[in-house]
């Protein structure tokens, strides 16, 4: 009995990879089936401008560019919250099939995931308290505990400097909090999120002095979504030339 029992457990689990496997196969560059199925777009939700709730409704510039390229390339998407650290694995095993979340173009990340062309550009920015005047220039980071959202860029920045202590953080605003309560010393998070941050809160402040380049941001998919990269860039040219994409950014970020 125990034999079979085996056997049966093993018919079903070859039978749900062989299936999983199948379709996954289906959606690879398949035009039609792209078309007919729910694209699953990983989307980390961690403030405004970007991506962030308003009303237990999704809202900001990913997500709109992402419904724009939608309807002119005739997508069905399912969006799902990932937590930054696991959209590339994601992708990587197919439990999403598109990546949108303000991710910063790197060829490490190149290596992983195929990107899209550029959608926006963004540099990195320290955030502190208002009345600390110990930190004006990147050297002064050294000894001390910087906050930064776990996986992001500021976080590969900022851990290959030798003598900061780097705190990891699911999101922003757990990083600010922990800065406010004094557990850490300064936090580095994306620029266009440091602005509105600085805007609302009159206890904390850009130190202007340490400067980051900017990097791209791309819409991510898997290394092999020819099909689909090719629809997104398509979708993206077009929103780029006829002015909507200038409405998307003078809506979320002016």
């Amino acid at each position: 009995m125990k034999n079979i029992l085996l056997i049966s457990l093993c018919i079903i689990l070859f039978v749900s990879c062989t299936n999983s496997t199948s379709k996954y196969e289906n959606f690879t560059n398949n035009e039609e089936y792209i078309k007919n199925s729910a694209i699953n777009v990983g989307i980390y939700v961690y403030d405004y401008p970007m991506i962030y709730l308003s009303n237990n409704n999704l809202s900001g510039l990913d997500y709109d560019i992402m419904n724009e390229i939608a309807k002119l390339e005739n997508l069905k998407l399912e969006y799902m919250q990932t937590q930054f650290s696991e959209l590339i694995p994601s992708l990587q095993n197919n439990i999403i099939d598109i990546a949108i979340a303000g991710i910063s173009i790197t060829e490490e990340r190149k290596k992983l995931v195929s990107f899209s062309d550029k959608y926006y550009s963004s540099s990195q920015s320290i955030i502190i308290l208002k009345d600390n005047n110990d930190i004006k220039v990147f050297d002064d980071l050294l000894g001390k505990s910087v906050g930064v959202i776990k996986d992001t860029i500021s976080d590969t920045i900022i851990s290959s400097s030798n003598n900061v202590n780097v705190v990891r953080f699911d999101i922003a605003g757990s990083a600010l909090l922990s800065l406010k309560l004094g557990n850490t010393d300064a936090v580095m998070i994306d620029r266009v999120t440091c602005n509105n941050y600085i805007k609302y809160d009159n206890d904390i402040k850009i130190v202007e002095d340490i400067i980051f380049p900017e990097l791209d941001y791309g819409i991510a998919v898997r290394k092999d979504d020819n099909v689909l990269l090719k629809k997104i860039n398509n979708a993206l040219h077009t929103i780029m030339s006829n002015g909507v994409y200038e409405k998307l950014v003078n809506k979320h970020l002016n």
